[in-house]
């Protein structure tokens, strides 16, 4: 039988499960949800890259003040959510990026690296917040040298959620979040694929079940979350860990970016887990702990043996 802690997760999810799906995006050029005194404003330029694409097309960075961005968010029900972010990537951004989050138990604050994984929502984490207006703010300061950005944040109500709007194309002006305020999503720029498609098709088996050595449309092991994932991509996979290592379609990596596979040694001997990388230290994976596919902290997993970058066609 389950042990207390982890039934009373699966009581948690279950409980969310029944709830309606709630979710808003605020962007920085949302009129009434964002302010951000002092900061500067930009646009995308032509020609860059898509991990340097703001949500919207305008973004803003820290000034000379101390004054923080702030994104106002609506609170439907006190509940778990799970909060998001995007930014436009530069070599110039803070790596140590601080937002500040309201939940049930005062402010809490997390730091992102925002020199790498722009161009796609980012998740910060999953908070109790109570019921009401709340805000969602980015630090002016940071431990770095590095300026902080401020372009959008989005609030999803659950543990095990999909970020909204993030299929690649600009949402049309008349699409709405189910708050009513106006949505975006990042805008096609090509059809090469990268490492952020990759995180993108991981996401949408967010919620399916999991079962070890299973491979369907409602069951599913790790390395079946993995394998039809990198399908999508030119990769025909094992179901075996080790074999998923031992591919030769992938390369060893050190610095993990978006899309690699990352490897686990859970119990000290032979490769036991396997998950997909999805920015500011998460996984995506097919969990046995939570029963189901999840992002989740990579901290969390034991036994880190190695990551693993495919060629995407």
């Amino acid at each position: 039988s389950d042990s207390p802690e982890l039934a009373a997760v699966r009581a948690d999810i279950a409980e969310e499960e029944r709830l309606p799906d709630y979710s808003q995006v605020v962007d920085n050029d949302t009129g009434g949800h964002f302010s951000a005194p002092g900061w500067e404003k930009r646009s995308d330029r032509q020609g860059v890259s898509e991990g340097q694409l703001s949500h919207g097309g305008n973004y803003v960075v820290s000034g000379s003040g101390r004054n923080p961005a702030s994104f106002k968010v609506r609170i439907p029900t006190s509940n778990d959510y799970t909060v998001y972010a995007w930014w436009p990537a530069f070599s110039g951004s803070s790596e140590a990026a601080r937002f500040g989050i309201d939940t049930a138990s005062g402010k809490q604050w997390t730091a992102v690296d925002q020199s790498t994984d722009g161009g796609i929502w980012i998740k910060l984490g999953t908070y109790a917040m109570k019921e009401g207006e709340r805000f969602i703010q980015v630090s002016a300061g940071s431990t770095d040298t590095g300026k902080s950005v401020a372009d959008a944040v989005a609030v999803v109500r659950g543990d095990v959620t999909m970020p909204p709007g993030d299929g690649g194309v600009m949402a049309s002006s008349g699409d709405t979040a189910s708050s009513g305020v106006t949505a975006f999503s990042a805008r096609s720029v090509g059809d090469d694929p990268n490492g952020r498609d990759v995180v993108r098709k991981a996401k949408r088996y967010l919620g399916i079940g999991y079962r070890w050595g299973t491979c369907t449309r409602y069951k599913m092991s790790c390395t079946c979350e993995t394998k039809k994932t990198y399908r999508r991509f030119g990769h025909r996979l094992s179901m075996v860990e080790i074999r998923q290592w031992r591919y030769k379609g992938s390369r060893k990596v050190s610095n993990l970016h978006l899309g690699d596979e990352v490897f686990f040694k859970e119990g000290g001997a032979g490769i036991s887990h396997v998950a997909i990388y999805s920015g500011n230290g998460n996984v995506v994976h097919a969990s046995s702990y939570y029963g189901k596919v999840v992002e989740s902290k990579m901290k969390y997993l034991r036994g880190y043996f190695g990551a693993k970058r495919y060629r995407l066609h």
